[in-house]
């Protein structure tokens, strides 16, 4: 009889090891650029004197969960040679919970929409979203890129990328005859998080990053010389986490500017400009928490007490 007790009290705990603890994991890397312009030494805006002769823009946005990867609209990569061309590569959405999306995540719509960010995981699925509008060198030029993943139980895995590839090359000719100094400014709103559960037992990880560079070339002849590499820290960013107190959320937003460089009238420079959003959300089984390790010990403890009272009663 009590053998029999034990091996129920046995049969309970191996009941709640088997159970996987309740999870989730989340990774959001937003990107928004505002506007890209060029001033002067003096900081004010060059309004006359640049020619953008070409202008070529590829855009993607992919996800993926749990090997299957995400749909949308149309194809996730477009190309454009329009001088100021929009493309729009309409989000990619991946997992069981993406018909949820617009309501529970995203007030307002999913496409497009730079302004909803998710404190904590809600839902099972990974997103991407890319656009790119308005002259590479303008007031009016913008760009997003948006890769979100989220995971609320484990045995699941969700990641999500966008990215953009913008590059201009522009013949630059100046009203007067002397050379401009000249930098950058740039627009930019830009949030990234990490966040794994606090329940102990969740054996998961999430990452989110955040790119954009601009590389800036003096063309001369068949010779091109580089003569600016800018990536801003503020929009160079990323987080990562596996385990509570690893979580981080970064926002920010303003407008940063370039060091000053030298166009020299009649000169062609070729601008390029890569941006890039991306996430992972993953977990596996949970592993036993502590209390579940106890509980382990104990029935191992019961098993044990009751196998040494069987062999005395056999004797």
């Amino acid at each position: 009889m009590k053998l029999t007790k034990y091996l129920a009290a046995a049969a309970v705990t191996a009941a709640f090891i088997a159970a996987p603890a309740s999870a989730a994991t989340m990774g959001m890397a937003d990107l928004s650029i505002t506007g890209l312009i060029i001033l002067n030494a003096n900081n004010a805006p060059v309004t006359s004197g640049i020619t953008i002769k070409t202008e070529n823009r590829t855009g993607t946005a992919a996800s993926n969960f749990n090997g299957v990867d995400g749909t949308g609209a149309g194809s996730g990569n477009i190309f454009s040679t329009t001088i100021g061309g929009t493309v729009d590569v309409k989000n990619r959405c991946a997992g069981p919970t993406c018909a949820a999306m617009p309501v529970g995540n995203y007030p307002g719509g999913v496409e497009n929409n730079f302004s909803a960010h998710i404190p904590a995981p809600n839902g099972n699925y990974a997103l991407g979203d890319m656009y790119i509008a308005g002259s590479a060198i303008g007031i009016g030029a913008n760009g997003l890129t948006r890769a979100d993943s989220s995971v609320m139980s484990p045995g699941n895995a969700g990641s999500a990328n966008a990215t953009i590839a913008n590059s201009a090359t522009s013949e630059t000719t100046f009203v007067a005859t002397t050379t401009l100094q000249a930098r950058f400014a740039l627009g930019f709103e830009a949030y990234v998080a990490a966040f794994v559960d606090a329940a102990t037992g969740v054996n998961g990880s999430s990452l989110a990053t955040i790119s954009w560079a601009l590389s800036l070339q003096e063309v001369i002849g068949n010779v091109s010389t580089t003569i600016l590499n800018w990536s801003p820290s503020e929009i160079n960013d990323g987080v990562a986490s596996s385990q509570f107190d690893e979580n981080s959320i970064k926002e920010s937003s303003g407008t940063v500017l370039s060091n000053l460089v030298t166009l020299t009238t009649g000169r062609t420079y070729k601008l390029t400009i890569n941006q890039a959003s991306n996430s992972i959300a993953s977990e596996v089984n949970a592993v036993p928490e502590p209390g579940s390790m106890v509980l382990v010990g104990l029935g191992l403890l019961a098993l044990g007490a009751a196998s040494r009272r069987s062999r005395k009663a056999a004797k």
